[in-house]
């Protein structure tokens, strides 16, 4: 566990995961995804290994992907932040951190993933002044694309992942 404080917005509490969230996380991973997704279908199994993982992972580096849940009803609607996922696509991009956000298809449009996509740029660099950061978005995704945008992220290579094509972006951190 880790005494790591909340990050809270208008709506939602960003917070790092705990064993006890797999019943409300596995959905994120469970649900089929609408359309094309490059977001993998996790088996219960999977999902559980992930949340074990996640934790693991800001155990042994001081960050991870937070779940982010609904202030009012404390429901887990996505997970944003950071990690070192190290997917084998090259120095130019494993060296960095990853940004990573998904938000449940049910609340989907209300501005729950900028909020917090935002909270969680804001508060890494404020805590983990890196001068680089990175991300993977099919180009299919145009919310993604806009926020990713958004956050001064710019396109810099391509990739095949899990037979999707997906566009790399970097994001310099600003100057403090």
């Amino acid at each position: 566990m880790t005494d790591e404080p909340a990050i809270e917005t208008a709506r939602l509490i960003l917070r790092p995961h705990r064993v006890e969230d797999i019943d409300g996380y596995a959905p994120l991973w469970t649900a089929p995804p609408q359309g094309r997704s490059f977001t993998p279908v996790l088996d219960a199994e999977a999902a559980w290994a992930r949340l074990l993982r996640l934790i693991g992972h800001r155990a042994v580096f001081g960050f991870a992907p937070s779940v982010v849940t609904e202030r009012g009803s404390g429901r887990i609607v996505g997970e944003v932040g950071f990690a070192r996922f190290r997917r084998g696509i090259g120095p130019g991009f494993d060296a960095a951190p990853e940004a990573m956000w998904i938000v449940a298809r049910e609340v989907r449009g209300i501005g729950y993933g900028r909020e917090a996509v935002t909270a969680a740029v804001a508060r890494f660099d404020a805590c983990f002044p890196v001068t680089r950061s990175v991300c993977m978005i099919d180009p299919a995704n145009t919310a993604s694309l806009r926020l990713a945008a958004d956050l001064g992220f710019t396109a810099f290579g391509r990739t095949t992942r899990h037979g999707a094509e997906l566009v790399l972006y970097e994001r310099v951190a600003p100057a403090s």
